[in-house]
């Protein structure tokens, strides 16, 4: 008999700003597989094993964690086997094979900020820095980017993120690649700095480094 490994199997059920960073993490970096054999499982991938670690602790999840190679390098991964969490998360939107056909929940308005912090730690990058450096005056310049394999959920994300007072925001194809990416220039990355890191708890530290670093900076 397999030693079944605790978790917590109502997690998906009820929201909270935990739950909902999770879903932003998942709908980045997360899979559904349901095997042949009838297994169901639910798996989270990151190249940060520390953040692995917090999503487990916030789970209650006692799973392990293993290392994977992929064609972009080494990740670290973790995997639930629960057919009670697999359906919670079909119920809420999501499906297998999820790249092509993400789409994003209903959220209550109380944890929007959560989630969009999770995708962002999942599939966003932050860049900071000076342009026009040759200049008397060298111009700051700060970049927010969202990437996915389906274009309608970067509509829907814009459409949200808009509703949180962003104005901006451009969607473009990823040359060479079968994604897309949502883009934000300096006033609207400032503006997701105040949303997503109204807390103090459940974020990527080294990127919301990037952000304050750039808000110190003298040009």
């Amino acid at each position: 008999m397999p030693v079944r490994k605790k978790v917590n199997k109502d997690f998906f059920k009820i929201w909270s700003p935990g739950m909902a960073y999770v879903l932003g993490f998942f709908a980045a970096d997360g899979n559904l597989i349901n095997t042949n054999k009838g297994g169901y499982y639910l798996s989270f991938y990151s190249a940060d094993q520390s953040l692995l670690a917090m999503l487990k602790k916030v789970m209650g999840s006692e799973h392990k964690l293993s290392k994977r190679s992929i064609k972009s390098g080494e990740v670290y991964r973790f995997q639930i086997g629960s057919k009670e969490m697999f359906n919670d998360l079909l119920a809420l939107g999501f499906t297998g094979n999820k790249n092509k056909r993400l789409k994003l929940p209903k959220i209550p308005q109380r944890f929007i900020d959560d989630f969009i912090r999770g995708y962002f730690d999942g599939d966003g990058n932050v860049w900071g820095g000076l342009i026009n450096k040759k200049r008397k005056t060298p111009t700051k310049v700060l970049q927010v980017a969202f990437t996915s394999g389906c274009m309608v959920f970067l509509e829907d994300f814009l459409s949200l993120l808009k509703i949180k007072g962003l104005q901006g925001g451009s969607i473009y194809s990823v040359k060479n690649k079968q994604c897309w990416r949502l883009s934000f220039s300096t006033l609207d990355a400032l503006k997701l700095y105040k949303i997503m890191y109204n807390v103090s708890v459940l974020y990527l530290n080294r990127k919301k480094v990037v952000f304050e670093k750039f808000i110190n900076m003298r040009p």
